[in-house]
Order: structure tokens, then sequence, then C-alpha cells
């Protein structure tokens, strides 16, 4: 028997044991958000052969990929609502995870995944400039402000992220390496330590019920996910088809616009409208530090309950607000 076959008999017998009774589709979230960062960095790859990381050249890089280029408005399309289904679904896993308090006994995993949904959130920041225009420009610009005024550190981040302290081309340049340069392998080295240890850990179950069968194999599971996939890049085609990512005019630092940011940044932005600059990074910052020291928080089932509802009530005003105003 040659190495191919061994592989598939193996193969084949680990797909034909029996699934525990409680694996179903909300544990098939997390390889869901795995094909869509696969094709998030595919996508991407394929952008890079046309786009040029300039100042003077970036716009009209991406005004040729969505009018000149073959099936280019398609990529930039897909690239663009795959990044939108990308950070719900990862939203959506995290919250499934805390309410089934799945961080219990794992909680260097649930570490490893707060991180990479920063790493999410600096993917969607970071991409943002990258096409030049009026509403990219003047959102980071936003940001920039808000930074700026943070007590001393706000100087220090704005020359690393930056270049400096005013929104330029190397301010551009810099986001671009670190869009596709360097957070794409740690969002890689992340996700691989995560999944080394789920393997490790085994999928969280309740008391008792992992001993319980259902009659599904692992096959039964493997192909519920295969379609959930054939789903989500469908919605994803449908929507790059029917609503085409547009470009807004080319940006132009004298003249200023006012934009609201995409939907998974109105609770920070709400917060920016609502409190200081610098309290508001803080206040953010200790969100951060509380999700991150949820399964410490949340030793009792009603206290992380209550905490979770909590959180998303907050979250929820903070968006609606930041829609609002």
């Amino acid at each position: 028997m040659n190495a191919l076959a061994r592989v598939r008999e193996l193969l084949r017998a680990e797909l034909r044991q029996q699934a525990p009774y409680h694996l179903n589709l909300w544990h098939l979230l997390g390889g869901l958000t795995l094909f869509l960062l696969f094709l998030e960095i595919t996508t991407g790859i394929l952008l890079m052969v046309y786009y040029r990381p300039s100042a003077d050249e970036a716009y009209e890089s991406v005004f040729y990929i969505i009018n000149d280029v073959q099936l280019g408005w398609l990529i930039h399309g897909i690239h663009g609502w795959g990044a939108q289904l990308f950070i719900l679904l990862v939203l959506v896993h995290v919250l499934r995870v805390y309410f089934h308090e799945a961080y219990r006994e794992r909680e260097l995993n649930w570490v490893i995944g707060v991180v990479l949904l920063l790493v999410v959130g600096a993917f969607a920041f970071t991409g943002t400039l990258l096409v030049w225009d009026q509403k990219a420009f003047w959102g980071i610009d936003a940001v920039r402000r808000v930074i700026a005024d943070v007590p001393v550190v706000g100087k220090a981040i704005l020359y690393f992220l930056w270049g400096g302290t005013e929104l330029d081309a190397n301010a551009l340049l810099r986001f671009y390496v670190f869009h596709v340069g360097l957070l794409p392998w740690v969002a890689i080295g992340l996700v691989m330590a995560h999944l080394y240890l789920v393997s490790r850990q085994g999928i969280f179950h309740r008391s008792g019920v992992g001993a319980q069968t259902s009659g599904q194999t692992y096959g039964d599971v493997a192909l519920r996910g295969l379609l959930l996939v054939v789903l989500s890049f469908g919605i994803v085609l449908t929507l790059a088809v029917i609503f085409p990512v547009e470009l807004a005019g080319r940006a132009d630092p004298l003249v200023y616009q006012s934009v609201k940011p995409a939907w998974y940044f109105l609770p920070a932005y709400g917060l920016l409208k609502l409190v200081p600059k610098a309290a508001g990074v803080a206040l953010a910052s200790v969100g951060v530090l509380g999700l991150l020291a949820a399964p410490w928080l949340g030793r009792n089932s009603w206290v992380a309950w209550g905490l979770g509802m909590l959180g998303i009530a907050i979250i929820a005003l903070l968006a609606a607000y930041g829609w609002r105003w």
C-alpha cells in the first residue's frame, strides 16, 4: 500500500467514527471563519498583483482593478463582502464560546481567540485606507486625531503606525505593510496555536454529555460543514454581484468629508462621541482587558451571563449612538 492509499484509508476511518452527541452547527462556526480567512488571503493576493501602495497611484490602481481588469470588480467585491461576513462570524463565534462557557479549563485558548479578534479588527482597520478614497482617508484621519490626544503614548503610536503625525504617503505604505506583510502571518500563527489547543483539549461539553452519541459520524459533520462553506461563499458571491463595492472620490486632504465608520467600528465611534477622546480610549482598553479576563471573571455561570448581557447591551447602545450621531 502506497502512502496516498494509506492516508486515504486513515481519513476514511476517521470520518466513519461516531461524533459526540453535543457536536452541532454552532461548533462549525470556527471552521467556517477559517474558510473565510483563506478566502480573504486568496483574493487579497490576487488584488496585490495590480495594487500600487503609493499616494499617487493607490486610488488609480484600485480604479483600474474595478473597471479594467477582467473580473477585477468581482474579486474586489468578494474581498470586501467576504471581510464583512468574516468579521460577523468571528463575533458570533466569540459569543457562542462565551455563552456556552466553552472557555472553562481552556483559558489560554480563549485569550488566543480574543487576540485573534483584535487582529481581525486590525485587518479591517488597515485595509480601509488602502483604497485611498475620501471616505477611507477622512475615516482613518479621525482615528489619527483621537490617538494624537492620548497622553504620553499618543505620539509614539502615531509614529509607529502612521510614520509621523499626519496622514500621508508614509501612513499608506505602513498600513499596506501591516495589512499584507505582517497581520496575515500573525493570524495564521494564532490560528495554528488555536487549532492545536482545540485538538489537544477537545471540544468543550458539559459534564456527562460527551459520552453520548447521536448516530452521526464525523463524515456527517464534515458534510454539513462543507454545505455551510458553499452557502457562505454563495452569499458573498451574490452580494459582490448585486452590490459591487464602489469607490468614493480620490482622497483630498484639503477637502474635508464627514464619514461614519463601518458597522463593526460603530461602538468605538459612539464611545468617542459620548466621552472625551482620551477617556474613550481608556474605557475601550478596559473593555478589551475585561474580555481577555472573561474566564476568570465569569467563574459563576450567572455572573458570566449577567456580564455578557450587560456587555452586549452597552455595545449595542454605543453602536446605536454612533449611528445616530
